[in-house]
């Protein structure tokens, strides 16, 4: 019997309301396994010891999301190093987008949107 392993998918973003709702509705469509993280920090942690397949990172108030997306392409966390990566940000100036773009994050996506825009991505991310 061949056991077809599912998807593991992160997401990132510090509003709860948000994050279960998307995660709620992924599940029930079966996109991913849906994993949660409400910080940077936390977000860190779970890279380090668990292995995901795709990540979506609200970007925050710091550069800290630029670390976090650093650290997984630098091959500095257990998930492979060329995963991919969706942004979510309130707004994003040409700086900013530079240097994601220099680490290969697939899409930034503005706030607000609609959920299906998120599962949408989603579904990109997991190759479905």
């Amino acid at each position: 019997m061949v056991t077809i392993r599912r998807k593991q998918l992160l997401l990132v973003d510090p509003h709860s309301l948000f994050r279960r709702t998307v995660a709620a509705v992924a599940r029930e469509l079966n996109l991913a396994d849906v994993h949660e993280a409400s910080s940077h920090e936390a977000a860190r942690q779970m890279l380090q010891s668990q292995h995901f397949d795709a990540l979506m990172l609200d970007i925050g108030e710091s550069l800290s999301a630029l670390a976090i997306v650093q650290d997984v392409r630098g091959s500095g966390t257990v998930s492979d190093a060329a995963m991919p990566i969706v942004l979510t940000a309130e707004s994003c100036d040409l700086a900013t987008l530079t240097l994601f773009k220099q680490v290969q994050v697939r899409r930034i996506m503005l706030k607000p949107f609609k959920v299906k825009t998120v599962l949408d991505a989603m579904s990109e991310l997991v190759g479905h």
